[in-house]
């Protein structure tokens, strides 16, 4: 592939493969798509088992009493893993793993990991206001401190609502004026199979989905370890013997925090054997 023509540049980031250009795209402009590299037969699996699950969580919240379309949560399988564990080859899959190594470093944690559905024929959705998946925070910082990757289920498409971004938003405190907003948001549609990676203080939104079928999607946050989780997953899994170390350490294991000083001190004891 030819060079890209310059002058006058004495500084330029290098990039060895794909994942070091999807890091700079997601740095630029906040965000980027990334291939799972799944099969047909693979998703067609996971898409009954979302139903399946789906179905089952508005059942299990009958049962507790909870009234999901009051409480605002009819749209949403929070910690799907949990109810379908095959899911959990969707948060540790090896491209996106490599990709949210390049953006967060070494060390990052799962913060959540919900389903996602966009109803057909709505007149409006929840999702379709701009917001910043750190919500209620106005500042930039020089790398990432969270990664949105929302995983399409089903082809994103403008008619059934794919995502809205404004790009490079990521960069500025302020939401920017709504004129701003009309000339640059752009929206994302993908196939199924793909993740939408963003940086999380980019400005986002999902639209109304006006065909017939429900939308469906698996949105993962990837925090860096400072910050808390929406589910203390440790706690919810239990002891996690399941999960290789890698793993864990991305569920959250060994970042428990200390309710008293000897709870500290015993901790350190045992990591010095």
């Amino acid at each position: 592939m030819t060079d890209v023509s310059r002058y006058g540049v004495k500084m330029a980031t290098p990039a060895s493969d794909i994942y070091d250009v999807l890091t700079e795209e997601v740095r630029l402009v906040g965000y980027t798509t990334l291939d799972a590299g799944m099969s047909e037969a693979e998703l067609d699996e996971l898409s009954s088992r979302f139903d399946d699950a789906r179905r089952r969580y508005a059942v299990d919240a009958v049962e507790r009493s909870h009234d999901l379309e009051k409480l605002g949560e009819q749209d949403a399988v929070r910690l799907l893993p949990l109810m379908e564990p095959q899911f959990w080859s969707i948060v540790f899959n090896k491209p996106l793993q490599q990709l949210l190594s390049r953006l967060l470093g070494g060390y990052f944690i799962l913060n959540q990991v919900n389903g996602l559905i966009n109803r057909g024929n709505q007149s409006e959705y929840h999702q379709a206001k701009y917001h910043r998946d750190l919500p209620y925070q106005h500042f930039t910082s020089s790398q990432p401190l969270a990664i949105n990757a929302l995983f399409a289920l089903d082809d994103f498409s403008i008619e059934n609502g794919a995502t809205r971004v404004i790009p490079a938003s990521q960069h500025r405190e302020a939401f920017p004026p709504d004129e701003v907003v009309r000339r640059t948001q752009v929206q994302i549609t993908v196939k199924r199979g793909t993740f939408i990676v963003l940086d999380c203080m980019l400005y986002h939104a999902g639209a109304t989905n006006r065909t017939a079928r429900d939308r469906r999607a698996i949105n993962h946050v990837f925090t860096i370890p400072m910050l808390r989780q929406q589910f203390h997953l440790p706690s919810i899994i239990g002891d996690g013997a399941s999960f290789s170390e890698e793993q864990r350490r991305i569920l959250g294991f060994g970042l428990e925090e200390f309710r008293s000083l000897e709870d500290w001190l015993d901790d350190r004891a045992t990591r010095l054997g």
